[in-house]
């Protein structure tokens, strides 16, 4: 019960991450830019790493049942 729940809470949080960061880093390739590069790599990255450890623990705990 408790690994399902731990499942459910990392992919929302997963989610969630890769969509914010697919939103800042998108700017990067955006026409207008109205912030420096560094300011979306600094938002953007950080919340992809987020999501790619929600995704490597969400498989290691499905993995392990």
């Amino acid at each position: 019960m408790l690994r399902a729940l731990a499942l459910v809470i990392l992919a929302v949080v997963g989610v969630l991450a890769a969509l914010t960061a697919y939103g800042a880093l998108s700017n990067l390739w955006a026409d207008y830019q109205d912030s420096t590069t560094w300011t979306y790599l600094s938002i953007g990255l950080p919340l992809l790493a987020l999501a790619v450890f929600c995704g490597w623990a969400g498989v290691r705990i499905y993995r392990d049942r």
